[in-house]
């Protein structure tokens, strides 16, 4: 209690020791999103990133996001942005974190105390200052943690683009036509794996690397908007690695992205390119071209020779028609091509992969809708030694939903209540925990999200 008042003290006497700001009123805001559901069976195989998230995911996540404007002085604005996100873990899943005593406790992803309890997290902690530059008043500066222009797609739950992380920057400084964002972040993993001069695997080792991030964005057409972005990206070894680690390949991504907004709906076309050794969660947000990684960031090849020279290609299509007042649909069209990477640690690898989801939804009342979410995904997946390995996954989901305006597609909060066909060629294992070699299931659930 003593360092509570300690601490409400020294708030107080903060903001009283501020004469400038005596008359500013701080604008806080309030922002947030959280899922969470049930289902009849957990499939431990499945990413519902691969054919759609909708009548697949049933995991409890939650953020909650604080901003303040802290100051302003003459047009110059001071502000703070936070967020903390909290989600349910069970052995690195989300299924049913309910056994007595443990939905109060917070830990990791390992060891007696994580593997029973609910993962905390800050993902976000930065000051922005805007309009200090006279001669360009949207400019801003930031410094701190925090999610950096990350590129989405919803229904398949993906970051194409993310380099989320510590660091500082400016953003929206007027350039010709457009707004340039310039940005430098650096990003901490534990545990890495990576090859070593020797041609040795190792793992429990620290490491780290540095994004150096280009975005410029300017007005195309009548309702279109163009997006160029370049990323490189170094990684940096440390002390403790040293002896082993001389080679350090880093990585370039360039991107175009063009978003186009119509009487019914909006389009984006995303087009982007990776060269050399890249790791950052599992490729699916600097898209991984020269090394693999697990879902967490934490497996990588940043020594390999082989794949300094690795290449992706990635192609994204995706948006929202609403075709009547009742009737509309979410898209997503996703392609790779990519070859040279090191996917096992041990073999060099070319892979191709295509992905279809569809999600449409009829309005049957003011607050109600049916909605289905029809997808597919297929890979192939072939090693230098000639040996191929084919990845076929389809999902079928009917939901009926319950939302305050059930003819807009993005209506938050949804209840929706749902069934799911789900059906690999084997290569994905849609089994429960404790079985082994499914290639179909249906499960029943259901599920809430909302965001604000």
């Amino acid at each position: 209690m003593k360092k509570v008042n300690l601490l409400a003290a020294a708030v107080l006497a903060a903001a009283f020791a501020m004469p400038a700001q005596a008359d500013y009123t701080p604008n806080v805001n309030f922002s947030g999103y959280m899922r969470s559901g049930v289902q009849s069976q957990h499939i431990s195989g499945y990413d519902v990133g691969t054919a759609g998230r909708l009548g697949a995911e049933n995991d409890t996540y939650g953020e909650i996001g604080l901003g303040a404007d802290l100051a302003k002085v003459d047009d110059t604005v001071w502000s703070v942005y936070t967020m903390l996100a909290v989600k349910s873990k069970v052995n690195g899943s989300t299924w049913q974190d309910n056994r007595a005593g443990e939905d109060s406790k917070f830990g990791d992803d390992s060891g007696t105390n994580g593997t029973w309890s609910s993962a905390l997290a800050f993902r976000q902690f930065f000051v922005n200052v805007k309009g200090m530059f006279d001669w360009d008043k949207d400019a801003n500066i930031w410094v701190g943690k925090r999610y950096y222009h990350s590129e989405d797609i919803h229904v398949t739950d993906l970051y194409y683009h993310d380099i989320s992380g510590t660091g500082a920057g400016i953003e929206n400084l007027t350039a010709g036509p457009g707004k340039l964002s310039l940005a430098w972040l650096r990003h901490d993993f534990n545990n890495q794996k990576y090859i070593n001069d020797f041609g040795g695997v190792l793992a429990n080792n620290w490491m780290s690397y540095h994004s150096f991030d280009v975005q410029y964005d300017l007005p195309a057409w009548d309702g279109a908007n163009l997006e160029f972005r370049a990323t490189f990206t170094q990684p940096r070894k440390d002390d403790s690695n040293s002896e082993y680690f001389t080679k350090a390949y880093g990585s370039q991504v360039l991107m175009a992205e063009l978003s186009q907004g119509y009487s019914l709906g909006w389009n984006k076309t995303v087009v982007k390119y990776t060269h050399g050794n890249v790791d950052q969660t599992g490729g699916s947000k600097l898209g991984f071209a020269g090394a693999y990684a697990s879902a967490d960031g934490k497996y990588s090849t940043w020594g390999s020779t082989g794949a300094k020279n690795a290449y992706r290609w990635q192609f994204y299509n995706f948006g929202e028609t609403h075709f009547t007042d009742n009737l509309g649909m979410f898209h997503v069209i996703a392609g790779t091509v990519a070859d040279g990477y090191d996917h096992n640690l041990t073999d060099k690898d070319s892979d191709r992969a295509f992905q279809l989801v569809v999600r449409p939804y009829y309005k049957l009342t003011k607050m109600t809708r049916l909605v289905t979410e029809l997808g597919m995904y297929t890979s192939t997946d072939k090693k230098i030694n000639g040996s191929k390995y084919n990845k076929q996954v389809q999902k079928y989901t009917l939901a009926y939903a319950i939302t305050p305006d059930a003819g807009n597609f993005w209506s938050r909060p949804e209840i929706r209540f749902y069934g799911t066909y789900l059906h690999s060629n084997g290569a994905v294992d849609l089994s429960e925990w404790g079985k082994t070699n499914k290639t179909n299931t249906f499960i029943v659930g259901a599920q809430v999200e909302a965001w604000w």
